[in-house]
């Protein structure tokens, strides 16, 4: 028997070793459907049995994850919402808004949402003394105040005997 088309000879043995790939996978399925409820003890009681630290932590990341899920979903059906509201808008309310949206409605204009920029100039340097080429001890009197005034120099010397002696006993 020759035929045009060369898979028919092999098309019973392909047919048969499939049926038996999906009847092996359907029984490794069932039997971990079997094996389920013991999975799941064995999880609960490693879970019961957990430190509270870590229960603590499971329970937190636990919670991050639906958090996450559920800003995911709310995003999804906001941003569904919002294109179909769109549409819909431009639909039906293009006669009587002249053409814009109500999302274009309601923007606050620029200059009203940010402050105006500012000039770009750098002042120049104002002076509020005269620079001079001297000074007197009159005039830097109100400047500086004289360490050594009122026994200061008794306390350097305490101080300086103090380090001195520090640096000489590290070898």
């Amino acid at each position: 028997m020759k035929t045009d088309m060369p898979f028919l000879p092999k098309l019973k043995e392909r047919i048969t070793s499939l049926a038996a790939g999906i009847k092996a996978a359907l029984v490794d399925f069932f039997d971990m459907a079997a094996d389920l409820p013991a999975r799941i003890q064995v999880l609960a009681d490693r879970l019961l049995n957990m430190p509270p630290r870590q229960k603590r932590r499971l329970a937190l990341i636990a919670a991050a994850g639906l958090a996450v899920l559920l800003l995911i979903i709310v995003g999804i059906s906001h941003a569904a919402r919002g294109s179909s509201g769109r549409r819909r808008a431009s639909s039906e309310g293009s006669g009587q808004t002249g053409g814009q949206s109500e999302a274009q409605r309601v923007i606050i204009p620029p200059d009203e949402l940010f402050l105006p920029f500012e000039p770009d100039f750098v002042p120049g340097v104002m002076l509020e003394r005269e620079p001079r080429s001297e000074w007197t001890a009159e005039d830097a009197s109100p400047l500086w105040q004289d360490p050594l005034r009122n026994g200061e120099q008794e306390w350097r010397d305490m101080i300086e005997k103090t380090i001195d002696e520090i640096m000489e006993s590290v070898p």
